[in-house]
């Protein structure tokens, strides 16, 4: 089990990052296209104009402001990318370090979300409250 939690807690390796890179490569892609395709479908316009009473305008103005919240959300998921891949081109070793820590990551951890900033036990203890 040590080995286990050792192996876990170890830096990455370069082919590791090169695998990570390329997943953050085509997510960042993937949160340009998603916000091209807003942009293009009119998310962000209404016009009263085309609307026929004001329950067709509460229910345009929802699906807005539910566009407008994924939009935010996928903002902020592309700055942590951005910040990801600025990190890994740094060549500095600070990719897949905890902020919180400075200890590694993990692996398994940067393969669900590459992205994130934090170890997964820091991470918990931010939610509760324990860290600052």
């Amino acid at each position: 089990m040590a080995s286990k939690i050792s192996k876990e807690l170890q830096e990455l390796t370069p082919d590791e990052v090169l695998k990570l890179k390329d997943v953050l490569l085509k997510t960042r892609e993937t949160l340009h296209e998603k916000s091209r395709e807003r942009k293009a479908e009119g998310m962000y316009e209404i016009s009263r104009d085309d609307l026929a009473d004001e329950a067709d305008l509460a229910s345009v103005e929802t699906a807005q402001d539910v566009g407008m919240k994924l939009a935010e959300h996928d903002r902020h998921k592309l700055n942590l990318v951005e910040k990801a891949l600025k990190k890994i081109e740094a060549n500095d070793g600070s990719y897949g370090l905890c902020e919180g820590t400075g200890e590694p990551i993990g692996f398994r951890r940067l393969e669900v979300q590459p992205w994130v900033l934090y170890s997964l036990r820091y991470q918990e203890e931010l939610e509760r409250g324990r860290r600052a």
